[in-house]
């Protein structure tokens, strides 16, 4: 989509992802620039049919404004209920080469939910199920890290360090409610991208810790590459979104072996899969819709991985795992997958991560890679707790 850009500075003269950011704005970056909403014009919160919602307000919104765009927020379960929104009006400025780093509030208490320990057993139960129900292939157990600060964050400021650690994946801040909860992260993983008829998907799945030094991290990601049990869970994410994407495109290219993309604390496979659409009607909202969930955030098959995880997660997972992006009248958008998120209300956040089981999983070693995946938000609030 063609957007005028507009550089604003920051102290020092440094470009900022969140210049002016109000209560009730919304954003998302990505290495394509940054879409800063200003005020809502039209919201709504469907469930179900979210498609023609959102058609339905691109179309109203057509009235007053040249070149409406909708921002969205899908939860993990469809059944509720989904966040649409057109802003009164958008900024959108280039990524910002050098920030502020300015003090966070303390951390008066955290609570793990499910417990580390906790996690771990409901780890070897999904490794039971999975032995159990041979045509279950995998499954995605997450866990939860609820902090109590001394003060409300600075989200401006915290959408700027989610920004400047993470400057090629995605990063997102979208209201919840009208009491000022926000859902805000850093995503490295596409879900869709969709320009006229072009698709381009890029699934993460198999993750494995960056190391300080480069020699040794430069061994971690080779291993990865090497990583029979990471390679069959990447594996099983490839073959949905292919399955997904086919029957919608008139060519398709999925390579055959994944590569490596990194975080500032992570290495993951990623396949990137390109195609063309056979129907130019279909959007970048659709096919964010007949994609999700990937098997990266729920399991294979979808059905029967949910049900497993309804009963091993002891906690609602809303728009964790779920989907954030934009999408604009033509068609045309970008979508990324809802992870290395939170959700903010006033001083309190709940901090949200996920690992993939399948057979071979270590129980151990996937809380801690649970752990390395909630140091995206920590990092950015500058705190050290490490669960």
């Amino acid at each position: 989509m063609d957007m005028p850009t507009r550089a604003i500075p920051g102290r020092n003269g440094a470009s900022t992802a969140a210049p002016g950011f109000l209560p009730g704005d919304s954003l998302f970056a990505s290495q394509g620039g940054i879409f800063h909403g200003r005020g809502c014009l039209l919201h709504a919160q469907p469930r179900g049919d979210v498609g023609r919602h959102a058609a339905g307000l691109l179309a109203e919104a057509a009235a007053t404004q040249a070149a409406p765009v909708l921002l969205g927020l899908l939860p993990y379960d469809p059944a509720q209920p989904a966040q649409l929104r057109v802003p009164e009006k958008w900024i959108r400025t280039q990524a910002p080469q050098d920030l502020p780093i300015a003090s966070m509030p303390a951390i008066l208490r955290t609570r793990e939910h499910p417990t580390g320990a906790r996690y771990e057993e409901g780890v070897r139960e999904a490794l039971a199920r999975l032995d159990a129900e041979p045509a279950l292939r995998k499954l995605v157990l997450a866990r939860t890290l609820q902090l109590d600060l001394s003060r409300a964050v600075d989200l401006p400021r915290l959408i700027d360090r989610l920004w400047q650690r993470n400057p090629h994946g995605y990063t997102y801040a979208m209201p919840l409610d009208a009491d000022g909860a926000y859902f805000v992260g850093a995503s490295p993983e596409l879900l869709v991208r969709r320009r006229g008829r072009q698709v381009y998907v890029h699934p993460l799945a198999g993750t494995a810790a960056r190391h300080p030094d480069a020699e040794a991290d430069a061994r971690n990601g080779q291993a990865l590459l090497e990583s029979p049990k990471d390679l069959r869970e990447h594996a099983v994410v490839v073959e949905a979104i292919d399955a997904a994407l086919r029957p919608l495109c008139r060519a398709l290219d999925v390579p055959a072996r994944p590569g490596l993309t990194s975080t500032a604390r992570l290495w993951h496979l990623g396949t990137p899969i390109t195609g063309e659409l056979a129907d130019p009607d279909i959007s970048a909202l659709d096919l964010a819709i007949a994609l999700h969930p990937t098997p990266a955030v729920c399991g294979l098959p979808a059905a029967d991985a949910r049900r497993a995880i309804a009963d091993i997660e002891p906690f609602e997972r809303g728009y964790f795992a779920g989907a954030v992006g934009w999408c604009d009248a033509r068609g045309d958008g970008v979508w990324s997958v809802a992870i290395r998120c939170a959700r903010m209300a006033g001083s309190a956040m709940t901090l949200y991560a996920g690992a993939g089981i399948v057979p071979g999983s270590v129980p151990e070693q996937e809380r801690v890679e649970t752990g390395n995946k909630l140091r995206t938000i920590l990092d950015a609030l500058g705190l050290e707790t490490a669960p």
